[in-house]
């Protein structure tokens, strides 16, 4: 249901509402949707940044306004107001601090009648002394910050995914990771080879990009470029938008005249196979209506549809009778590697999460290996850092589906082999590789 905004031209009360949703369990960019025909472009991009900031620096802001605010006067409204303020005079300061207070001020007449006045003052503090706003915190509650606490204030992310990253990791690259969370991250451009090459839509962009590293498809911009849909090359279908990361599946993935596609989502890696074979038959499967919607505009718009069948289903319902010799499961997960672009996902998801995720994920393989043919291959992937949704799955399979076995290091390409973290298994991590943290396990199953 979409609440109506009492100001429905304000990118601030926008960004405002929205993280009102979040707090409440929406998802961000569902919460903007719901409200993007309210503000132009330029007002829609400036309620977007306001948003992504809050969500990206939050501990940090909610400690800072601690400092400031009582717990007596502190309601969830009047927070989400200092957050939005506080965000704007760390990182957005060209929009000056007189405007920025008086919008403020404004939003809280509005939202929280009668506490406009300690907005005002909490905000005026804050400028009044930017080095302490800038500073790392050494105390929480009157109380010394252990390291670990502190990483999870400085770096806003919650304090079990922080202490999950630092045994995992160990602390400075788990801080490394932290700060990469925290970087936004330009779209990846991935060109069809069918209609162009990375050296022709390079130079037809009117920006600078440069190549990325693995993928022989992707394009970087240097700096913000607008929108892609407003890029030369996307209305006749030269690229779509997709992560390095992901696109490096066209490499693992050996030649096959069919292959299923279990998990399809809104299309990335089906069509990316499309334009790598367009001899190759392809099933695609997905439960959910909305974003098969927006795969079928994706295959008209690059012009890959020719021998690709979409299908309403899940691999479980689809009671599919032949074997392909290409399956790939990119599993639903928590999305965890994914925060630099989602940064909602750090506080939607729970302690619990990657273990309930990973549960999914192995019944899923489960299925989808069955319908591997003798001497195909099966990747499984996934957009998440937790063992539970990436080396606990595939070990679990091998363990019980004898007649797979995880790809050696000589059947890997070169240009992939630094990314093995095991026999068949690889990963990306931001603040490593400049992609989205990723999982990737291939398989592949005897001839009888």
């Amino acid at each position: 249901m979409v609440r109506k905004s009492k100001k429905l031209d304000d990118p601030r009360g926008v960004a405002f509402e929205a993280l009102m949703d979040v707090a409440g369990g929406e998802w961000l960019e569902t919460a903007l949707a719901n409200r993007a025909f309210f503000l132009s472009q330029k007002d829609l991009a400036l309620a977007r940044a306001l948003a992504y900031a809050c969500l990206r620096h939050q501990s940090r802001l909610d400690f800072l306004v601690a400092t400031k605010l009582s717990k007596r006067r502190n309601d969830q409204k009047v927070l989400v107001i200092l957050r939005l303020g506080l965000a704007q005079i760390l990182f957005f300061d060209r929009l000056g601090d007189h405007a920025i207070v008086y919008n403020m001020v404004r939003l809280a007449e509005i939202h929280v009648p009668g506490r406009q006045g300690l907005v005002n003052a909490i905000l005026r503090d804050f400028l009044r002394d930017r080095e302490a706003v800038w500073g790392w915190p050494q105390e929480l509650d009157g109380r010394e910050v252990d390291p670990l606490k502190r990483l999870s204030v400085f770096y806003s992310h919650p304090l079990w995914l922080v202490e999950r990253l630092v045994a995992q990791l160990g602390y400075r690259s788990a801080r490394g990771l932290l700060i990469a969370n925290n970087l936004p991250a330009s779209p990846t451009v991935r060109i069809n080879p069918q209609r162009t090459s990375r050296a022709e839509l390079a130079a037809r962009l009117p920006f600078t990009t440069r190549e990325t590293k693995y993928s022989p498809w992707g394009l970087i911009p240097e700096a913000w470029a607008g929108l892609p849909r407003a890029w030369p090359g996307y209305a006749e279908g030269h690229f779509a938008i997709q992560d390095e990361a992901s696109q490096i599946l066209g490499l693992l993935a050996k030649p096959a005249k069919t292959i299923l596609d279990c998990c399809a989502g809104q299309g990335g890696k089906s069509l990316a196979l499309a334009a790598l074979y367009p001899t190759s038959r392809i099933v695609a499967l997905d439960p959910c209506s909305s974003r098969l919607t927006l795969f079928r505009e994706e295959v008209r718009r690059l012009g890959l549809g020719a021998r690709l069948e979409i299908r309403e289903s899940t691999v479980q319902t689809a009671k599919l009778k032949e074997k392909f010799g290409l399956v790939v499961v990119d599993a639903p997960c928590t999305g965890l590697g994914v925060i630099r672009r989602r940064p909602d996902v750090k506080w939607l998801k729970r302690l619990d999460a990657p273990r309930r995720m990973g549960v999914v994920q192995r019944e899923l393989v489960k299925v989808a290996a069955a319908s591997v043919a003798p001497g195909g291959q099966l990747i499984f992937s996934s957009c998440s850092i937790a063992e539970e949704e990436g080396p606990w799955v595939v070990e679990r399979l091998l363990a019980e589906a004898k007649e797979f076995r995880a790809l050696g290091r000589e059947e890997i390409p070169p240009a992939l082999r630094e990314l093995m973290v095991g026999p068949g298994q690889l990963r990306l991590w931001p603040h490593l590789h400049g992609t989205d943290g990723f999982f990737y396990g291939v398989m592949t199953r005897g001839e009888s």
